[in-house]
C-alpha cells in the first residue's frame, strides 16, 4: 500500500511541470463608450463584438432610432492591428431625408488601421493613431465615401488590482463627395476615464462631441457603461447609458454589447 501511495505521490510530482496552467487573467479594462484605445490587438489576436443600441431624439414627429454594430479586430504585426465595423440604423439619421416621419433603414462600413506609436512608459502615456476609410448609405440616398483620422492616448492613472485608466481622441474626418452646401469636414473628441472594480468588472464614463451638418449644434453625449467578463476568458458583456446635451444631440440612448476574444487575445 505504501509502495503504491509513494508510486502516486511520484507520478504527481513528475506530470506538474507539464499541467496547464491557468493564471489569472489581467483586471478588465474595456475602454468606454465612444473610445478607441492607443493599445492595439496583440499579433496573432482577433476580438469580436456584436452590439445592439437604441436612441431618442429631443425633437421630432418620429423621434426613435434602433442601431446594431458588429466589430471585428486582428494583430498584424506588433504595434499595428486592423479593425473593420459595420453598423446599421432604422430611423431618423443621416444620411436618410430631412423628412422626420420616415422610418428608413441606413448604415456605416468602415475598415482602418490602428498604429501605437508609444507604449505606456511611467510617466509617459500611451500615444497612436487610427485611420480609416468608410462608407455611409440610407435607403433612398446614394452611398458617401469619407476618411477618418483619430489621434490616441491613454494613461494608467492608478496602478494595482484596481486600476484606474484615463482616455482621450481627438480626430477628423473628411467627406470625399461633399453635395453644395454640405459640411465636407468634422471634427470630434472623446474622452473617457475607466475604473476596475473587480478582476472581472469595470466601469467607463465618457463625454462625446462630434460636429454634425451645417445649421445643426455640435453632439455632445455623456454616457455611461459596466463592463463584466463572464468566467476566464469571456466572452465580455456591456451595458450603459447615456445622454446628449443640447437641441441637437440625443434626448437618451441605451446599448448593450457582447465581446469575444480569440488567440493572443485572450486573457
Amino acid at each position: 500500500m505504501r509502495k503504491t501511495i509513494r508510486h502516486v505521490l511520484l507520478m504527481l510530482l513528475v506530470a506538474l511541470p507539464i499541467l496547464p496552467a491557468h493564471a489569472e487573467p489581467e483586471p478588465l479594462m474595456e475602454d468606454p463608450f465612444g473610445i478607441i484605445g492607443a493599445a492595439p490587438t496583440p499579433v496573432g489576436g482577433q476580438t469580436l463584438a456584436l452590439g445592439l443600441g437604441y436612441s431618442r431624439a429631443r425633437n421630432g414627429a418620429n423621434r426613435d432610432l434602433y442601431g446594431g454594430a458588429l466589430e471585428a479586430e486582428a494583430g498584424l504585426v506588433r504595434g499595428l492591428d486592423l479593425r473593420f465595423a459595420q453598423t446599421a440604423e432604422y430611423g431618423p439619421a443621416a444620411p436618410y431625408p430631412a423628412d422626420d416621419t420616415k422610418r428608413l433603414w441606413g448604415g456605416l462600413s468602415q475598415l482602418g488601421l490602428r498604429w501605437q506609436i508609444l507604449e505606456e512608459d511611467g510617466w509617459r502615456p500611451a500615444l497612436g493613431v487610427f485611420g480609416a476609410v468608410r462608407t455611409a448609405y440610407g435607403e433612398t440616398s446614394g452611398p458617401s465615401q469619407s476618411g477618418q483620422i483619430v489621434g490616441l492616448l491613454s494613461k494608467t492613472l492608478i496602478e494595482g488590482p484596481r486600476p484606474l485608466a484615463f482616455s482621450f481622441n481627438a480626430g477628423w474626418s473628411e467627406l470625399f463627395n461633399a453635395e453644395p452646401g454640405e459640411r465636407a469636414g468634422r471634427y470630434e473628441f472623446a474622452t473617457g476615464i475607466t475604473q476596475n472594480l473587480t478582476q472581472n468588472t469595470s466601469l467607463g464614463v465618457s463625454y462625446l462631441r462630434a460636429q454634425q451638418d451645417r445649421g445643426e449644434k455640435d453632439l455632445n453625449l455623456i454616457a455611461a457603461g459596466l463592463w463584466h467578463r463572464l468566467g476566464r476568458a469571456g466572452p465580455i458583456m456591456a451595458a450603459g447609458v447615456g445622454a446628449g446635451i443640447g437641441d441637437d444631440s440625443p434626448n437618451f440612448l441605451v446599448f448593450a454589447s457582447f465581446k469575444w476574444l480569440f488567440g493572443a487575445a485572450a486573457p
